[in-house]
């Protein structure tokens, strides 16, 4: 779990944006950019910062985001993916990141800054290593494109709040006002496009600088990054679905970090943790679940038997979040191919992909050298219990009475704790007749009555199971 103090700046950008509409351009990689004409402002050459949210659908060589290089000897500053396939790491001025840093389907800032000759990159706020040999950037007469890329080098995705400034800003003011409007008057801004007028054929500049775009090719005016943090929606394209999931996991099992904004989004059910409650109600916001139509959970425990972790419920299970005392990658989980099953670590989480509920039974096998130091369900109705390791019942002492019988037979049983317990009957082949009780019984003794009106005479078994413990009494009907 995930606890966090929810910033209170959240609540006045909510309100702001719940008013005004977020835009930004999306291009189709194939000719589409923006052009805003050469200026001497635009010439940025010792100290300098160029800042963007990106949002890429695909990637290729050199696709170029920021860019005043456009002829082979021009040599100005430019801001593009990288070189390497496949092309998921930034290139800033020839210096690179490493691959695998971008994903389609997701918003990312990017913020490019040089200061007195060195280079330094920014994902999200934080900073990644560059390696080969930066440009000298100088000045020239190149146009500033944005999209765009000397040639025919195109970004295929959205772009949002194009920043340039002539001053090179630190990760502190970076951090600051990544996820935050900017009023356009700041120190060191020279264009500021926050591409939010939403129509039209040129892109204005918010800095009061007059730094005009006009759109080339057929980019479409889209939804853009939203500050805002609609619920669930992580990574801001105003959508929900399975990228959301795969981000609010990752934060979950600390592969993410998570911005401010995305922390906030997380916690859907708005409790201040996040939790495997908010990836179920993310879950059932996407495939549009009605929890009240579904069986909630009011009682759940688990077993350890001979290795197996045996789950028990009344209810419709969602999801689960497990921890372990120290990291062993469990290799034999039992789950359907419905769920997904994810681990980090000692962290596993496990959740409906499809709207399916888990059946009691064995979840996975469990190293012996292992403890379950934390365990949690959640299920469609909102709710989220931690379970305990419940006492395995050595016997039932299940009875049946009288035997042989006619018309009426008396079954008894005894459970050493509260239990989920299924009787059901059987013929001679191991064939299954029919389910006498499938309930939660609380412990200590239990009679119930049996009326079979519709069996023939003949030798049948009866048979008790908790899910980890099973036990059978032969019983014989004569008509």
């Amino acid at each position: 779990m995930i606890p966090f103090n929810k910033k209170h700046f959240l609540l006045p950008l909510m309100l702001c944006f719940a008013l005004c509409q977020e835009h930004s351009l999306r291009f189709d990689g194939n000719g589409d950019y923006v052009l805003i004409q050469d200026h001497f402002d635009l010439d940025l050459t010792q100290n300098y910062t160029l800042e963007a949210w990106i949002f890429p659908e695909s990637f290729d060589w050199l696709c170029g985001i920021i860019s005043k290089y456009h002829t082979p000897a021009s040599h100005g500053y430019v801001l593009r993916l990288t070189s390497q396939s496949p092309y998921t790491g930034i290139s800033f001025d020839e210096a690179e990141t490493n691959t695998g840093i971008l994903y389609s389907g997701q918003w990312f800032h990017i913020a490019a800054v040089k200061e007195t000759g060195q280079r330094r990159l920014y994902v999200n706020g934080t900073e990644y290593s560059l390696s080969g040999n930066p440009l000298n950037t100088s000045a020239n007469t190149d146009p500033l494109r944005i999209g765009s890329d000397y040639g025919d080098r195109y970004f295929h995705g959205k772009i949002d709040e194009i920043r340039l400034w002539n001053i090179p800003r630190t990760e502190t003011d970076i951090i600051s006002t990544m996820e935050t409007t900017l009023t356009g008057n700041e120190d060191g801004l020279v264009a500021y496009y926050s591409f939010n007028q939403g129509t039209g054929d040129t892109l204005h500049d918010n800095s009061g600088n007059s730094h005009t775009g006009i759109i080339r090719g057929n980019p479409t005016w889209a939804d853009g990054y939203n500050l805002s943090g609609l619920s669930g929606d992580l990574n801001f394209d105003d959508v929900l679905n399975i990228y959301d999931t795969v981000i609010l996991a990752a934060i979950m099992l600390g592969m993410e970090d998570g911005t401010d904004i995305q922390i906030n989004t997380a916690d859907t059910n708005q409790d201040g943790i996040i939790d495997i409650a908010d990836l179920v109600l993310l879950i059932q916001w996407i495939l549009d679940i009605d929890g009240h139509a579904r069986i909630p959970v009011q009682k759940a425990k688990y077993f350890i038997q001979d290795r197996s972790v045996v789950l028990q419920t009344d209810g419709e299970i969602a999801g689960l979040q497990i921890e372990l005392s120290h990291p062993v990658e469990i290799m034999d989980q039992k789950l359907p191919l419905s769920w997904a099953w994810k681990q980090s670590g000692e962290k596993i989480i496990a959740y409906s992909l499809d709207g399916s509920s888990l059946q009691p039974g064995t979840l996975f096998l469990l190293d012996e050298n292992v403890k379950i130091d934390h365990f949690t369900v959640a299920d469609w109705s909102s709710n989220s219990k931690k379970i305990h390791a419940a006492v395995i019942p050595e016997e039932f002492n299940l009875s049946s009475f009288p035997n042989p019988f006619n018309p009426v037979n008396h079954i008894a049983f005894k459970l050493e704790s509260s239990s989920f317990i299924d009787i059901s009957l059987f013929n001679t082949k191991g064939q299954k007749i029919n389910t006498i009780l499938h309930e939660t019984k609380n412990s200590g003794p239990h009679q119930m009555q049996w009326r079979p009106s519709s069996l023939s005479s003949g030798t049948y078994f009866l048979q008790i199971s908790d899910g980890a413990n099973k036990q059978t009494k032969k019983v014989i009907l004569l008509k």
